[in-house]
Formats: C-alpha cells, sequence, structure tokens
C-alpha cells in the first residue's frame, strides 16, 4: 500500500519559518539605552529602502553596545544585537553575540533559536541540534523546543527514536502544564506516522486516534487512521475512517480501495461500488480489486487468474484467498473448494478477523461430512475471541470427540474458570487429569483458577504437582510465587521468583514481580531498581512493569521520578483499557508526597471506584477532613 501513496507527514516545521524574536521596551530591562536600540531596530524593519535600513540597524547596534556596558539585561541586549547582525546579513558577529547571550543567560530561549536557525541555513544538521538540546539542559519542560527537536531529528537526523523521545516528552508534560493543542496534536500524529514507518500499525492507530480526538477536522489524520487500521486489518475501524475520509474527499483512490475490501471481506455488496472505481488505477491494488471485482460480476476466468497471480506475489493478503474461495466454491470440485475455504478462513482467523473466518468455516461444513476436526477447532477458537464462550466450548468439545487430546479439556476447564464457574472447570480439569495424569497443565490451570477463586492453599498444591511433573516452567513457577504471596509466604514467593527467573532470564514478569515484591516490602530496594530496570529492557512500554519503577522511586524518596513513571503507567494502561486501581493508589500517596493533597484524593478516589479498599477509604477520609481543618 506504501508504495502508491505520496505521505505527508504533518511537521509543520519549516527553518525559514523561524520567528524573529522581536521585544519591545515592556520585556526589555526598562534602560532608555535598551528602548532606544529597539525602536531603531522596528524602524529598520520596517523601511523599505537599504540605506535607510542600515542607519537605523547600526543604530540600533551603537545603543545596543552602550547598553551593555551597565551589565543589566545582557542576555536579552546581546540576543538583540545577534538579531540586527544577522538582519545586516553578518553571520558570523550574529552567532558570535548570540553565544554571549547564551551565556549570559542560559535561560532565555530567543539567542538559541537564533543559533539554530544559522546553523539550519548552513545545513548543519547535528550541531543545530545540539543547540535546543543544550536548551533544554537549562529548561527541560519548554514546550516549543521539545517540538521542534522532536521534528528535527526525524526530518533532519532520521533518528526515530531520539524523535520519539521528544514527543513523548511533549505529551508527558501536558499532564502538568499547559502546552499548546498543536503541539500536542502533532506530537501524536507524528508518533503515530514514526510507528506507521515501522509498520507497528496498531501502536501507530493508537496515536493517530488520540490525535484524532484533539482534532477531527484534520483530514490527514483521518487519512492515516484508515491507512493504519487496515495496516492490522482492524477493518472496522479501517471502514469508519476511510467512509469519514470519502465523505469530505470523494474519489480518493487508497481510501475507495480500503472502503471496497472492508465490504468485500464483510460480503457486503456495496464492494462492487468501491473496487469498480480501483480496478482502473494501475497499481497493485488495482490489481487486486480487478480481481475482487470479476469474482462479484461472475467472471470467474479473468477472477482467478489475477488472483492466483496475486499471490503468488503477496501470501498475506485477506482478500485474495477470500476470492479464490468464492470461485472454487462455484466449481466442481468440492475438494479444492473446502481446502480453499479453509485456506481463507484460517488466514482471516490469524489477522483476528473473527467474523468472516467464521461464515468461511461453516461454508466449509456445508460441503464436507465426516471428520471436520479441524474445522470444530478453527470454530471454537474464533468463537472463543469473538467472546461467544457457550459456542466456543460447543465446537471444542466437538473437536475433543475426535482428537482425545487432554489440554483442549484443560482449556475448556479455563474458560469456564475466566468466566467464574468453577465448578464447571474443575470437572473438565478433572476429566483431563483422569484421561493423562501426566498432564502438568491440568494440574497449573486447576491451581490458577483456583487463585481467583481466592482457594490459594489448593493453588499451591496443585501447582506444586504440575512443576513435580515439569519443573524447568517459568510460568509455573511465576503463578506458585503469586499463590505464595497470597498466603503471606513472602520468602516462598521471592525463592519461586528467582526460580522463575532461572529457567526463564527473558521473563519481565518474574523480573517485575520480584522488584515490585521488594519495593511494596520496603526491602533490598537497590536490587528491585535493578530487577524492574532489567524487566523494561524486555517490554518498555509496559504500564504495570513503569507502576513498579515508579513505586521503587517512591520507596527511593524521589517522588519527582515517582510521579512520572507513575503517569506513565497509567497511561499506557488506560490505552490499553486496563485502568489499575493500585496505580492509582500509588499515585495518590504520591502526590500527598508532593504536597498536592486535591491531586492525592483525586486518585484515591478513582482508585476506590474500580477496587474497593478501606485502607484508601480511610487516607480519603484522612486527607480530605485535613484539607477542610
Amino acid at each position: 500500500m506504501k508504495k502508491i501513496v505520496r505521505l505527508i507527514i504533518v511537521l509543520m516545521i519549516s527553518v525559514s519559518g523561524i520567528l524573529l524574536h522581536v521585544e519591545n521596551s515592556s520585556a526589555a530591562d526598562g534602560t532608555a539605552l535598551f528602548s532606544e536600540a529597539l525602536y531603531f531596530k522596528n524602524l529598520a524593519l520596517q523601511s523599505e529602502k537599504a540605506d535607510d535600513r542600515n542607519m537605523y540597524l547600526d543604530k540600533a547596534a551603537a545603543k545596543l553596545e552602550e547598553a551593555a556596558k551597565s551589565d543589566q539585561g545582557l542576555g536579552r541586549v546581546y540576543y538583540h544585537l545577534s538579531e540586527i547582525y544577522f538582519l545586516k546579513g553578518d553571520t558570523a558577529s550574529s552567532e558570535k553575540y548570540a553565544l554571549t547571550a547564551i551565556e549570559k543567560e542560559g535561560n532565555y530561549f530567543p539567542p538559541y533559536n537564533r543559533l539554530y536557525g544559522i546553523m539550519m541555513e548552513r545545513k548543519e544538521y547535528k550541531e543545530a541540534a545540539a543547540v535546543i538540546d543544550r536548551f533544554l539542559a537549562a529548561e527541560p519542560d519548554e514546550p516549543y523546543a521539545l517540538y521542534l527537536l522532536g521534528v528535527h531529528y526525524f526530518k533532519y537526523l532520521n533518528d526515530t527514536d531520539k524523535s520519539l523521545q521528544y514527543f513523548e516528552r511533549e505529551i508527558f508534560i501536558s499532564k502538568s502544564r499547559d502546552v499548546a493543542p498543536y503541539y500536542l496534536e502533532n506530537s501524536y500524529y507524528n508518533i503515530g506516522y514514526i510507528y506507521f514507518s515501522k509498520n507497528d500499525n496498531a501502536r501507530a492507530f493508537s496515536y493517530f486516534s488520540k490525535a484524532y480526538a484533539l482534532n477531527e477536522s484534520n483530514n490527514n489524520t483521518v487519512y492515516m487512521l484508515a491507512l493504519s487500521a487496515f495496516g492490522y486489518y482492524n477493518i472496522s475501524d479501517a471502514g469508519k475512517y476511510s467512509q469519514i475520509y470519502l465523505s469530505k474527499v470523494p474519489g480518493e483512490v487508497n481510501m475507495e480501495y480500503i472502503l471496497g475490501s472492508v465490504y468485500y471481506i464483510n460480503g457486503n455488496s456495496k464492494a462492487l461500488e468501491y473496487l469498480s472505481s480501483v480496478k482502473r488505477s494501475r497499481t497493485f491494488e488495482g490489481l487486486i480489486a480487478m480481481g475482487l471485482y470479476y469474482e462479484l460480476t461472475g467472471e470467474n476466468s479473468k477472477a482467478e487468474t489475477i488472483v492466483n497471480s496475486v499471490l503468488k506475489h503477496r501470501e498475506d493478503l485477506i482478500t485474495p484467498y477470500i476470492a479464490a474461495a468464492r470461485i472454487k466454491l462455484r466449481g466442481e470440485d468440492k475438494e479444492e473448494a473446502y481446502k480453499s475455504l479453509i485456506s481463507a478462513g484460517t488466514i482471516c482467523f490469524r489477522n483476528n478477523i473473527f467474523g468472516a473466518a467464521e461464515n468461511l468455516f461453516y461454508k466449509a461444513l456445508e460441503i464436507k461430512t465426516g471428520d471436520n476436526s479441524d474445522v470444530y477447532y478453527f470454530l471454537a477458537r474464533s468463537h472463543e475471541e469473538n467472546k461467544n464462550y457457550s459456542m466456543a466450548i460447543s465446537y471444542y468439545n466437538r473437536y475433543y470427540s475426535y482428537s482425545k487430546e487432554s489440554n483442549i479439556l484443560v482449556h475448556i476447564g479455563y474458560i469456564y474458570g475466566t468466566q467464574g464457574n468453577y465448578k464447571r472447570a474443575y470437572d473438565y480439569f478433572l476429566k483431563a487429569v483422569k484421561s493423562d495424569p501426566e498432564n502438568p497443565g491440568a494440574y497449573f490451570f486447576w491451581g490458577l483458577v483456583q487463585i481467583w477463586e481466592g482457594k490459594n492453599s489448593g493453588a499451591r498444591d496443585n501447582i506444586l504437582r504440575a512443576i513435580s511433573i515439569k519443573n524447568d516452567e517459568e510460568t509455573y513457577y511465576f503463578y506458585l510465587a503469586v499463590a505464595y504471596e497470597k498466603l503471606n509466604q513472602i520468602d516462598k514467593s521471592i525463592e519461586n521468583l528467582k526460580l522463575a527467573i532461572n529457567y526463564n532470564k527473558t521473563s519481565g514478569r518474574s523480573y517485575n514481580y520480584l522488584g515490585y515484591l521488594y519495593a511494596d516490602k520496603n526491602r533490598n530496594i537497590d536490587e528491585a531498581f535493578t530487577l524492574v530496570q532489567k524487566a523494561l529492557e524486555f517490554e518498555p512500554e509496559n504500564g504495570a512493569y513503569l507502576d513498579s519503577l515508579g513505586w521503587v522511586y517512591y520507596r527511593k524518596g524521589d517522588y519527582v521520578s515517582a510521579l512520572k513513571n507513575l503517569l506513565l503507567a497509567e497511561e499506557r494502561l488506560d490505552d490499553a483499557g486496563t485502568p489499575d486501581a493500585v496505580v492509582y493508589d500509588h499515585l495518590g500517596d504520591t502526590y500527598l508526597k508532593l504536597d498536592n493533597k486535591s491531586k492525592a484524593l483525586f486518585y484515591w478516589e478513582k482508585s476506590v471506584k474500580i477496587e474497593k479498599s478501606s485502607v484508601i477509604d480511610e487516607k480519603i477520609k484522612k486527607n480530605r477532613e485535613q484539607k477542610n481543618d
């Protein structure tokens, strides 16, 4: 798709458009000399004749040179000298005075901006970035500078990791200070575009969605929402946003291709309208559209030739498989039709298009009798993913009637457990154990469901049985540690987490759990920090791990760093649709340490809305009373 689309990233920063920072006397040091200099500078800017312009610039420079002797407001004095020499075309002097201004007043941005502009004109992109980085060392949270560097590292230095850091920082500071909506919207947009360029379409879609929430009128964002959604076969949103875009920009071929494909996958006859338009484009997508169009119009021979040609080059595409299955279904060879339907259903399933997968599998069942065990299995999986658990269990049972796999019984028990039907879950675990007494999974999942029910002693015993059969499985030790913690046997929990890490040294969750356990019990804090950092090496965006890191900082007494990581944890978990009461509680405790009682109460109240806690209720009551005193 990307090869035919001219994508325009909304960076919206032009080096030639960097504004000169012109100040008036009310922003200066109040001296007459400085005021006169600004007066002559403004006259120069308004002058149409070169001679007059230069005369006024010389007068302004002379006044500023005199003003510099007063030792008042030197950062601004030297900055305006830099501007005057820049206007005169003397970039060497302009650069010299800008550097002097920075030395005199390190947190004053305009001279950095002037240096940045000079270096950009010379195409010294690394040096230009270093200038703004130097300013951020003095003022880490200046929104314009953060945004500028995010753009700069992406556009001029091709350093996406650095670019992401600055855009993410822009977003983070917006939680505690005002950031212009323009910077915030485009920080989300640009992060989305970077992830899109890395083929991480799901993450890209998440960030484009946040940009869209801030500004629904930005057509570029709508376009990228449709493109990224289709990139990971989120066909519901791909259809939604392609429709929105086409309502504003009718006839855009890529959006018509996406919408036509979505309709085709869903079996909607509206596909014909859009595919008819796209098939005229001389692109690979146009070829696909032509094949789908011919299939819909019943021109099977033409459709089959095109579809087979497409599949030789791109086996990852879904619509050609569906087309091939439909073509075969019209033919005489039912065996080939069956295989084609299974292939199409399988690829739909693997790309999380479960509704289309179900339809294809049901059609396969219609044309073949006898052993349909593979179809039963995929139907069960599809229904499970669609949260249609009763149908999923029904088809798992049908599959088991052919396969006799004890793990299917275990999985059915697991589904019952997720639904809180513990009795039925235990019935199936018992059947699995009777069927295969040496299956460790049966004991493990039995124990896992017992943890959910709160039967932690039984959970411990069953997981220990699983370990007695298979003693090198990290997951078993991890959940045994959970059972021991719930039994308040912390040392045994720690011992089993160390074993979990020993058997899987890339298990972020085990490193995190052990680090969090140490922090929660306020012991081995330095080791806790190392463990959580290790977990984040494996999953840097994991909200639970960021919460642990925040809590370690809290235990260290570094409440500013704690807050930073806890806010990031909140954002990541909210994005995933899994807000966590513990994170809110930690935020409340941290804000209290930072003397922000209103924020502390706000987060404690959010916590108890998710999960009731008498301990947090007491904190709310105590601090609300103190606030009202």
